[in-house]
Parts: structure tokens; sequence; C-alpha cells
């Protein structure tokens, strides 16, 4: 893959999985535009590799991600149309991880606040170390959230918890984060990116064109009524009983084996 200043990432094709590390850690793995630009270049590369079926997150360091680059905001000199800039970019981030048709998941390392908890939110799977905590500061300098925080936040641990997150800046640590269905697991640091990488190995042996599909109805649920949501399963499910990989599950069960898909 490309070299980048900001991040490092990485293809395991004998795995079918890409890691993107966020790699700022004495910033705190904050966001700034660079950094950002880089991150969309290397999610568009991944999104374009047929040989990935699975993308981590995750951060070097202790940190996930702390946000944005508040050094970077005070050193604004038109801090609206700066605002505007980083805005951009982060959406446009999110819209490519969220559309990409491989799955995500976010390997919580540490602290994730802000915009790294839009990010960690926008993925198909959270993650958590035991160590990590999670927090909205967007209110607290006088800012309103960014990065599909809002969107995603209340859908995960409801709309409550996410009115002391926003409102009161209420940080919840792993085990509240795992309490309130902000991440799926917590794993001791010790063997942390062992178990990630076990689960991105277990996404990567699954039918890609029917995860992505999956993927797609999953997003296109919140926005779906039940008549037009049914139509496009209806549609998606015909599309992939037309695929070589419906023919490879079905052999598969029959044969008590597992399947190997090709993504055809």
């Amino acid at each position: 893959m490309t070299n980048y200043k900001s991040i490092e990432a990485e293809i395991d094709e004998s795995n079918k999985s890409a890691i993107i590390y966020f790699d700022r850690p004495k910033q705190l793995n904050a966001f700034n535009i660079e950094f950002l630009d880089e991150l969309i270049s290397a999610f568009i590369e991944i999104s374009d590799n047929p040989k990935v079926r699975c993308l981590i997150l995750t951060g070097r360091g202790k940190t996930f991600c702390a946000g944005g680059d508040v050094v970077k905001f005070q050193k604004a000199e038109v801090p609206d149309e700066f605002m505007a800039k980083m805005a951009s970019r982060l959406h446009k981030g999110i819209k490519i991880l969220k559309n990409m048709k491989q799955l995500t998941v976010a390997a919580i390392n540490g602290a994730c606040f802000g915009a790294g908890l839009g990010y960690a939110t926008a993925c198909d799977f959270r993650i958590s170390s035991e160590n990590a905590r999670f927090g909205c500061a967007f209110t607290r300098i006088g800012l309103s959230p960014d990065s599909s925080s809002t969107f995603h936040l209340p859908k995960l641990v409801g709309l409550s918890i996410a009115n002391e997150m926003f409102f009161l800046h209420r940080i919840l640590n792993a085990k509240e984060a795992l309490q309130f269905n902000l991440v799926n697991k917590v794993v001791s640091s010790e063997i942390f990116m062992e178990e990630v990488k076990k689960l991105s190995i277990e996404l990567s042996l699954g039918a890609p064109i029917a995860f992505g599909f999956t993927k797609k109805l999953l997003k296109e649920s919140y926005i779906n009524d039940l008549e037009t949501h049914l139509d496009r399963e209806a549609e998606l499910i015909v599309k992939t009983a037309g695929t070589i990989d419906f023919q490879e599950g079905l052999k598969a069960f029959f044969e008590k084996r597992n399947p190997d898909f090709k993504g055809k």
C-alpha cells in the first residue's frame, strides 16, 4: 500500500484483511486535515481492493483517537472556514467507510472521543480494550457534533445515554460501553489485537457478496419504510441466489463442511 505519514496501512492478503493504524500517538491520534486526506486515500485504496474483505481501524499508542486536533482549531485564522474544511473531510471519510462493501471493525485500544467516536460508531463492529473510554466533548468547547456521532450514537446506546454524553459530557468506561451496546465485546489489553484479528479472519471467511448486500440493507433500514425495504430485500436475495457463492454455500451445507466463498 501507499506510504503515509499520519497512518500506517497494511494488507494481509492471506487472511483477506487490512488494518489502518492511526499513527499520531504524541497527538493522541487526533485528526487534522493532512491526517484525514491520508485516511480518505487509504479508505479508497482498500475499498477498491477485491482481495480485502475486512478492514480494522485502530490506534498506535494508548489512544484510539482523541477527536479533532484542538491545537489546529486554536491556530485557525478563520475558524468557521477551517471547520468547514475539517467537516468536509471527516464526512467524506465516514461516507466511504459506510459505503465500502468490506466489513469494518473498530479496534478501540484506548480513549475514543469526539470525531474518533464518530468513526468508531460508523464501523460495523466495535471491539474494546478494557482500558478504553468513550466520550463526546464537542459542546464543552462550544461546537455541535460531527462525524456521524449524532446519527449513530443514539441508535446504539439510546437517546438518554446519548444525551448525557453530548450535553453532560458523560464518559463511558469499557464495561459501561458494553452494557449500553456501544461495543460488541471487551477484551483484556494483553490479547486485544489477537482477538480482533480472530474476528477479522472469521468475517473474511464469509460470503462477501451476501455480506456486502446485508451491510447495505442494514444501512438503508434507517430510512426505508417497510414496503420499500421488503422490495429491497427481495431484489438483493434474488441477486445473491444467482451467485456461485450461493451454490458453494448449499453444497458445503449438505457436505457438512465450511464453505469456500470466492465473491462470485
